[in-house]
């Protein structure tokens, strides 16, 4: 080992074992940046991943002043320290800050001082005590509450995993309306969160793990799960306190995947809307890749397309609202003819078709564009399909409602009708300019989407597809929450939520770092809820890791295949017959 000096002491030569040291407290408030010291403390945990291990003191060490930490990382670099969990050394190392963090590195004169028994962890509760982390940091801790999986867009990447106590983690404006009282529950949430990490800076490490559990596509850590017994070793990096996790329970049976049956859905005719995540090919001949949005090579288009064709022919919807399909064409070689043949052919005894626009070539000029398929065995066209865009000269409606909504009405084997209005107004993550922005709360262009929802909700109401009906449905990702503007002033002008889907707790439909919360809809005029049987959101895609989906570690075949289709759960709606 070139450059580390290892000097290992027998029972009765103790060269470092007893002699004046500089006890591990005192580093937290050094500012003797690359001095060598001298240290002896217990091994805690040995960290591969991260190159080194913690160094704890003893109980009988630690000093009275509370706000210290009693422990250290000791980083070994490209050697690997040979030193296991629960041994007493001693060594001399050089001093320094990582990332404002004290660490030791350099390791000289290492000495083995015998076994010793691992420091009690300090038991740790969420909110924590202003401090209480960085007074811990390198210690062993226990986290005293049960903590329910969040965010997991950083799992498959970097093994990290936002958690929260006192249950799951919802975006404010789920629970109520913005303004002060969003803003608190924000406050309040974050200081219930913790991040966990799996021990590890590698990115995209080849298994995944978590104290001692281990995950992958098939067996999947979702959000809304509960972890219990969570201890591990407090710690700070890349601007996240983290705890190092040593040790987890995990029970798979709470909150488990389901399946379409489990959903107990009754007979009649299933609505689906549903965001596809980016159904891009990139070209209207055939597909081309990378796509700007959707797949970056062939092979993950491939298993986007098993995916959503997996997860579609499970749901066996008589009308899918769509959104998020590349907006290239209706022709053979265009997104959306693609994924409805790939269904079709998947779908046995259905013969699925999409709506075509008579004399476009596409439908407006964004990027992507919502559309409809149907089942023709189950239902057929009638009327005139119909589009909605944006007026000119409307600047709150060319930004709310950047991609034109689509209607289309369909008569079922009962001969009723009804008439079905797919919509994806503005997303929450680019700005509109301050007039149309919300700025408390509701984020990025909440006035743009308000008026957006009100026109093209009154717009449906007007038979645009010259068929006479009351039984008129919006489906679509609205990108806001319950209790935003848009969705009240819906709500107001008489649209129904699916009566199903008004539980005690807030329902949901995509889960991220924002936490939980309901974007997307089927919304019904008054003269169709009566018709509804049942309403259903299949948690099927928002509680896996996004690492999952087609562009990271996917399942593209077998029972896994439906999971992470998408960002976004598909919300189902069932039409009784007379």
């Amino acid at each position: 080992m070139s450059g580390l000096m290892l000097a290992f002491a027998t029972a009765t030569a103790r060269a470092g074992c007893n002699g004046e040291i500089t006890p591990l407290h005192v580093l937290a408030g050094s500012s003797r940046a690359h001095e060598r010291v001298e240290v002896r403390g217990v091994v805690t945990s040995v960290f591969p991943g991260m190159r080194g291990f913690f160094l704890e003191t003893p109980r009988v060490g630690w000093d009275a002043d509370p706000s210290t930490p009693e422990a250290v990382f000791v980083y070994g670099g490209r050697h690997a320290l040979p030193v296991e969990r629960g041994w007493l050394i001693a060594f001399d190392a050089r001093y320094h800050l990582f990332h404002g963090v004290p660490e030791l590195s350099h390791v000289r004169t290492l000495t083995h001082c015998g076994h010793h028994d691992l420091p009690v962890a300090v038991d740790l509760q969420l909110p924590l005590v202003p401090g209480a982390w960085k007074a811990h940091l390198g210690m062993r801790v226990r986290m005293a509450q049960a903590l329910t999986v969040g965010d997991l867009d950083d799992f498959v990447r970097y093994g990290e995993v936002r958690v929260s106590a006192g249950g799951r983690h919802y975006a404010p404006t789920a629970l109520t309306v913005p303004g002060p009282g969003a803003a608190s529950l924000a406050r309040a949430a974050s200081a219930r969160m913790l991040w966990l990490d799996d021990g590890s800076y590698r990115a995209h490490p080849q298994s995944l793990s978590l104290g001692g559990q281990a995950f992958d596509a098939r067996h999947p850590l979702r959000a809304g799960q509960r972890l219990q017994g969570v201890s591990g070793i407090a710690w700070h990096a890349f601007g996240r306190d983290l705890l190092e996790v040593t040790a987890l329970e995990h029970t798979a049976g709470i909150h488990p995947r389901r399946t379409v049956d489990d959903l107990n859905l009754p007979p009649g005719l299933r609505l689906v809307s549903f965001n596809v995540e980016n159904f891009f090919n990139r070209a209207r001949s055939g597909p081309v890749f990378p796509t700007e949005r959707g797949a970056h090579t062939a092979s993950q288009f491939r298993c986007q397309t098993q995916k959503l064709v997996s997860a579609l022919s499970v749901l066996r919807p008589a009308v899918a609202g769509l959104q998020e399909i590349e907006n290239n064409g209706y022709g053979s070689g265009g997104a959306l003819a693609t994924l409805t043949g790939a269904l079709d052919r998947h779908g046995g005894s259905a013969d699925y078709r999409f709506v075509r626009l008579p004399h476009r070539t596409q439908l407006g000029t964004d990027l992507i564009a919502p559309a409809l398929v149907y089942d023709a065995r189950r239902v057929s066209p009638v009327g005139r399909v119909a589009v909605l865009a944006a007026p000119a000269g409307s600047r709150a409606l060319e930004a709310g409602l950047r991609r034109p909504a689509l209607a289309a009405s369909f008569r079922g084997a009962d001969g009723r009708v009804f008439t079905t209005v797919v919509v994806h107004l503005r997303s929450k993550r680019s700005t509109c300019g301050t007039a149309l922005d919300g700025h408390d709360g509701a984020g990025h262009c909440a006035a743009a989407r308000d008026r957006a929802a009100r026109y093209v909700a009154r717009w449906a109401r007007g038979r645009p597809t010259g068929v006479k009906t009351g039984a008129v449905l919006l489906l679509g990702d609205f990108n806001a929450y319950p209790h935003e503007a848009a969705m009240a002033d819906l709500r107001r002008a008489g649209w129904v939520t699916e009566p199903a889907l008004t539980p005690a707790r807030p329902g949901y439909t995509e889960s991220g770092r924002w936490g939980a919360g309901r974007l997307d809809y089927i919304l019904l005029a008054p003269g169709v809820a009566s018709r509804v049987r049942a309403a259903a959101i299949w948690h099927s895609d928002a509680d896996e890791a996004p690492g999952f989906g087609y562009a990271g570690r996917p399942a593209c075949t077998g029972p896994a295949a439906p999971y992470r289709a998408s960002d976004h759960d598909p919300v189902i709606v069932v039409l009784g017959a007379r």
